[in-house]
């Protein structure tokens, strides 16, 4: 079989994109797809022999129990188990990474959870903080455990929660639908801590600030901004797109066209 080009080629992106962002360092992280029933991953040590700066020949592809489909099975990066078993016991992830980004670094190894503040994290994200796992051994069976146990937690409390974890002095995990999905949460959390680091640096405990969210929307809140949204009243004159001067009335987006 050939290797799908175009999700090599996402991996590789993805790579190049954290590090460039300083969502990971040289010495580690590691990006895995799933298509169907195959894994593409990308080789260990890709960081400190490559720079992030990785080839489409050089992502693997297997199984869903690792056994090679495409490339060799000893070179794949030494996080695959908490890959694996993510996809083994989440039907709806098709894509995970792990990471290295300082500022969520800086919450998991003070053992403490990551809280959504920032406006973006409570829509993409919602209002369960990032948790910490116990510390383990990188790479170990035992980590993968830990992280599977982690998310079916979030998913307990909320059918369809967002799937991230830290652990302390470590990375970053974080699974989405898809890998844009999964890439969007890495930055979304590294902001938010940022944005916590930040005030505490900037105001401490100064008692003139005000750190408390003040208005703590609803999921039904954050589900407007999809709405259709019109930018000028009823009866506004204008010269349309056809030069022509016209009154501008309602529009309705799911009118469907006389033309």
């Amino acid at each position: 079989m050939k290797k799908n080009k175009k999700i090599a080629e996402s991996i590789c992106k993805v790579a190049k994109l954290l590090y460039e962002k300083e969502l990971t360092d040289l010495a580690g992280g590691n990006i895995s797809v799933r298509d169907g029933n195959l894994i593409y991953i990308n080789e260990v040590m890709s960081g400190p022999k490559y720079y992030w700066s990785i080839s489409p020949d050089s992502i693997i592809v297997t199984d869903l129990c690792k056994i090679p489909v495409i490339g060799d099975v000893n070179l794949i990066t030494r996080e695959a188990p908490t890959h694996y078993m993510i996809y083994q016991n989440f039907s709806d992830i098709n894509a995970v990474i792990h990471c290295h980004p300082l500022y969520p670094l800086v919450f998991a190894s003070a053992h403490m959870n990551i809280p959504n503040v920032s406006e973006m994290s409570r829509v993409m994200i919602g209002e369960q903080p990032i948790e910490f796992i116990e510390e383990t051994v990188p790479s170990s069976k035992i980590q993968a455990k830990r992280v599977v146990e982690n998310f079916k937690k979030r998913r307990k409390e909320k059918k369809d929660a967002a799937l991230i974890c830290t652990v302390p002095f470590h990375g970053l995990f974080v699974a989405g639908r898809n890998l844009n999905e999964a890439l969007v949460y890495v930055d979304i959390v590294n902001n938010c801590a940022k944005l916590l680091i930040y005030r505490k640096l900037m105001f401490a405990d100064n008692p003139d600030s005000d750190l408390s969210i003040r208005k703590k929307f609803t999921k039904e809140d954050f589900d407007t901004m999809n709405d259709f949204k019109e930018v000028c009243e009823t009866g506004y004159k204008y010269i349309n797109a056809f030069g022509e001067e016209t009154i501008y009335k309602r529009y309705n987006p799911n009118k469907k066209s006389s033309k």
